[in-house]
């Protein structure tokens, strides 16, 4: 009686293994480069909803008969610049379901907003800007509100 041998020969398995880290050092750069687009692209979009929270904030005032003034308005380093208009955007990124990160915008003389930015954290090389906002991830855009 012959009994059957079941299960791979080793060289079969290096075989598998050799495969598989192709295709690893194929995909693995690209992902890279999808990590850091996705990135890129949440902060731009936390910039635009600093800036339009801005705007509205700085509209709503207006209308109230309290303007806000001209000037640079942030939220860095965990602290708030203790307005109504860093309230807003503050609850407002909160809302978005992310934390608040690290925020800055310009508001000119006409009560208009200019610029705004959204980082992670200070560590963060990834800002994210409105109007304007980059979509290549090897340019970086330097922080401007320290």
């Amino acid at each position: 009686m012959k009994k059957s041998q079941k299960g791979f020969t080793l060289v079969e398995l290096i075989v598998v293994i050799a495969i598989i880290g192709v295709l690893a050092a194929i995909l693995v750069p690209s992902m890279m480069g999808y990590v850091k687009k996705s990135r890129l692209k949440k902060a731009n979009s936390n910039a635009k909803l600093v800036f339009n929270t801005a705007a509205s904030e700085c509209t709503e005032q207006e209308t109230i008969g309290d303007p806000v003034g001209a000037g640079t308005y942030k939220h860095v380093g965990g602290n708030g610049d203790g307005t109504n208009l860093g309230a807003a955007v503050d609850k407002a990124l909160e809302n978005n379901g992310g934390s608040v990160g690290e925020w800055g915008c310009t508001i000119n003389d006409e009560g208009n907003v200019t610029n705004a930015q959204w980082r992670e954290t200070d560590k963060d090389d990834t800002v994210g800007q409105w109007p304007n906002p980059s979509n290549d991830p090897a340019s970086l855009i330097p922080w401007a509100y320290n």
